[in-house]
């Protein structure tokens, strides 16, 4: 009965929900750190740059945005896949159950799903699938499965 719990918890999506809010609070201090270091500009200006900043993010547009930005996004995403294996891992982990090749395969799923879906840009996904692998092999690791 365990083990149907945790593939079930983990096939209705809740530690990539939980992944999701693990890459943003793991953000959030990269993101003051570049927000610090940019130059004070016009509100105009920084709503134009918010608005390219979510295009790029969402479709993967060419827009001019800053390198820094750009690498924050990347490591929101791979720390959003990481955080959705931890969580997996964790729960089967309390469960006192193996962790299987079926969830990776079970979370990249998701975020493959997600992408197509909402046609996001292909960035988002390989940055996200990266964070599940690596996230998959220190989870191994961790809980020593």
């Amino acid at each position: 009965m365990k083990i149907f719990i945790a593939y079930t918890l983990v096939v209705i999506g809740i530690p990539y929900l939980a992944g999701l809010l693990f890459g943003q609070v793991l953000t959030f201090p990269l993101a003051v750190i570049v927000g610090l270091f940019r130059r004070p500009t016009d509100e105009a200006t920084q709503a134009q740059a918010f608005i390219q900043a979510t295009e790029w993010s969402l479709r993967g547009s060419s827009t001019k945005m800053p390198v820094a930005d750009r690498i924050l996004h990347v490591c929101m995403d791979v720390f959003n896949g990481f955080g959705a294996v931890l969580t997996a891992g964790f729960l089967f982990h309390l469960f006192g159950l193996p962790l299987g090749v079926a969830v990776l395969l079970i979370l990249a799923a998701w975020e493959i799903f997600f992408t197509i879906a909402y046609g996001q840009a292909f960035r988002t996904l390989f940055s996200t699938l990266a964070g599940i692998v690596i996230g998959w092999f220190v989870v191994l690791r961790l809980f020593s499965f």
